[in-house]
């Protein structure tokens, strides 16, 4: 029956007709674990996501990324599983043995330790990371131009005006955070202005982290013309204060966010943003990890860096474009 329910070629078409057939009268579900002992696959992918921002899946931006992915693998036969962070009662297993004890098929980091990364490279796991780039033969990642999308962002400020340019960071080992201040500074030094250090804040991407951005500017004797935000969220947080305390936004300092999630468009005044692909991003990673998952012999990595739009709305001054 098995072969008949895996599709194998050498058995008897009509032989294989009568099998499913019962098979579905029966309403039969072949045992999980068996079908893993004969094609050696689970069809399971997991996905890795430390949430050191304190928000975890609720972070708009990861949620939209992975309802994309859930349904990309899906339609490839695939299921996923989240795996915890907390280090009890785990912490006496590596990240490789508690993926080996699940019989999982491959991994979607979303930020992870690099130990884990390390360990999961060299036992030739597939791995894809988002916004995570890593190197190994079955590895591959999807990320935005995060560099490059600041870095044009500030060029075009610039052009439009702004001198006093202030930027939002999250935690600098995460990669993509520090391509992105690598971006503030790449586009200050084109265009001739100095970094201000008390225009630069590690306020994250949490909406807590921008209120509190937002109450440390309101305290400057010289405040910045515009503030860039890493995040949307964090972005969002600080429009709540400058409400709160009467400043206008953009008449007497614009907030542009980083993501375009869909709260951007619906707060007041609307946020100004820099818009990732979220849905090409989550259906690379998918079909980048099938990929790997079922084809043995890759020899080289797979890597994508994809385009970003400025979406420009009301919380700064009319942009205008080069």
């Amino acid at each position: 029956m098995s072969r008949a329910l895996n599709n194998y070629e050498d058995i008897n078409e009509e032989t294989k007709a009568k099998i499913l057939k019962v098979v579905d009268e029966l309403h039969y579900i072949p045992s999980a674990s068996a079908r893993r002992l004969v094609t050696n696959k689970s069809n399971v992918i997991a996905v890795f996501y430390p949430s050191y921002d304190g928000m975890g899946l609720r972070q708009p931006f990861i949620i939209h990324l992975l309802d994309v992915f859930k349904i990309e693998i899906g339609k490839k036969g695939y299921d996923l599983l989240i795996l915890s962070n907390m280090k009890e009662p785990f912490n006496r297993y590596s990240y490789l043995e508690r993926v080996r004890h699940q019989d999982i098929d491959g991994v979607l980091l979303l930020g992870a330790p690099e130990e884990a990364i390390d360990e999961l490279i060299a036992e030739n796991v597939p791995v894809v990371g988002v916004d995570h780039f890593a190197v190994g033969k079955k590895v591959g990642s999807v990320t935005s131009d995060n560099r490059r999308a600041i870095h044009d962002l500030i060029v075009l400020l610039y052009h439009n005006g702004y001198r006093r340019v202030g930027f939002v960071h999250d935690d600098l080992n995460f990669p993509v955070v520090m391509e992105r201040l690598q971006g503030f500074y790449s586009g200050m030094a084109e265009v001739g202005l100095s970094p201000e250090s008390k225009w630069i804040f590690g306020g994250g991407f949490s909406f807590d982290g921008g209120m509190n951005v937002a109450e440390s500017i309101l305290e400057l004797d010289e405040k910045p013309e515009v503030m860039v935000f890493s995040g949307d969220i964090s972005a969002i947080g600080a429009l709540q204060v400058f409400s709160k305390y009467g400043v206008k936004v953009p008449d007497e300092i614009s907030i542009i966010g980083f993501d375009d999630i869909d709260a951007a468009s619906y707060v007041y005044p609307k946020l100004t943003t820099v818009s990732q692909d979220k849905d090409k991003m989550g259906q690379l990673a998918a079909d980048t990890l099938v990929h790997l998952i079922e084809n043995k012999d890759i020899n080289m990595p797979l890597h994508f860096v994809l385009p970003t739009q400025l979406i420009i709305r009301d919380s700064t001054r009319p942009l205008k474009q080069r």
